[in-house]
């Protein structure tokens, strides 16, 4: 998948990169319980060269943290007690 580059001018104000919880605030500007969530999962390797390819690739992720799965869409609290469980 290619990374999308986005450049934003605004006047003489430019904007190169815009990543995960940035903001552009121009005058007087009160971010009032203003928050940003992210995660990211990376793994290591790489596959080049010409005519490359992967058959039957199994993949998996041990991601044991319970950063994405505390977003509000996720069940009340009791129900989700019971999921930890």
């Amino acid at each position: 998948m290619a990374k999308v580059l986005l450049q934003v001018n605004i006047h003489t104000l430019r904007i190169a990169n815009v990543d995960t919880g940035s903001a552009v605030a121009i005058g007087n500007n009160h971010f009032y319980d203003w928050q940003t969530f992210s995660k990211a999962n990376n793994g290591l390797g790489r596959l080049a060269g010409d005519r490359n390819s992967l058959a039957d690739v199994a993949l998996r992720v041990d991601d044991p943290d319970l950063q994405d799965t505390l977003f509000p869409e996720w069940p009340t609290e009791p129900a989700l007690r019971k999921l930890l469980e």
